[in-house]
C-alpha cells in the first residue's frame, strides 16, 4: 500500500507550508509529487512532504526547528531525502525527481535556475510571505531564502611578516600580500 502524498502546491498553500519555506536557506519546488514512489515510513493514512537537505548536524537541527513542528501542526509527515546536486538534477530532467522541496544554498540554486529545473512559486498561494516579513531580496521566482552568511578571508598568520590583509582589497593586492588566492564559484 503506497502512502497519500501531498503535493508541492497543496504544501505551499498550508499555513504550516511557510513555516517550513520561510525558514530554509533556499527552499525550491522541485517536482508535483505525483511522480515519486511512495515512503513506507510515513502513516499509511498519511500525507508526505520530502525535502531534499543536506543532512548531517544542519538536518538535524532543521528535524528539530522545522520539520517535526510542521508534522505536529498540520499532520503532513516530512521525509528527508539527502541527494547531491548531479543526480537530483537529472532526477529533474528525466521528470522524476524524487522530492517535493528542495532545501540548498542560493549558490546551488543558482544552477537549479540556469538549467530551468524548478517550478515557479506561486506567491499569492503562500499567504503568509508578507505577514513574515521576509526581506524582498530573499524572494526570488523559485525560491525563499533565509539564511545569510559572509565569507571571510583566512590567512596564515606568520605568511607576511607582520602584515595582515583587513579587506577584499588587500585580498587582491598580490604585491602587498603574495601567494595564491581561492574563492569559490558561484557554480560550485
Amino acid at each position: 500500500m503506497s502512502d497519500a502524498q501531498i503535493g508541492r502546491r497543496a504544501l505551499l498553500r498550508g499555513a504550516g507550508g511557510l513555516a517550513a519555506l520561510a525558514a530554509l536557506p533556499s527552499l525550491a519546488a522541485c517536482g508535483t509529487g505525483t511522480s515519486r514512489s511512495g515512503s513506507s515510513s510515513a502513516k499509511a493514512d498519511g500525507k508526505t512532504v520530502v525535502v531534499r537537505d543536506s543532512g548531517g548536524s544542519y538536518g538535524a537541527a532543521l528535524q528539530k526547528a522545522i520539520y517535526t513542528p510542521f508534522t505536529q501542526e498540520t499532520g503532513i509527515q516530512v521525509k528527508v531525502l539527502n541527494l547531491d546536486d548531479a543526480p537530483l538534477l537529472a532526477q529533474i530532467k528525466q521528470g522524476r525527481p524524487q522530492c517535493d522541496l528542495i532545501n540548498n544554498s542560493m549558490m546551488s540554486h543558482t544552477k537549479y535556475v540556469k538549467q530551468d529545473a524548478l517550478e515557479t512559486l506561486d506567491l499569492d498561494r503562500v499567504k503568509s510571505v508578507k505577514s513574515a516579513k521576509i526581506p524582498e531580496a530573499q524572494i526570488t521566482d523559485h525560491a525563499i531564502g533565509h539564511a545569510f552568511y559572509g565569507q571571510c578571508i583566512g590567512y596564515r598568520t606568520d605568511a607576511f611578516g607582520g602584515k595582515k590583509p583587513e579587506s577584499w582589497a588587500d585580498f587582491w593586492d598580490t604585491k602587498a600580500f603574495k601567494g595564491a588566492r581561492a574563492m569559490v564559484h558561484p557554480d560550485g
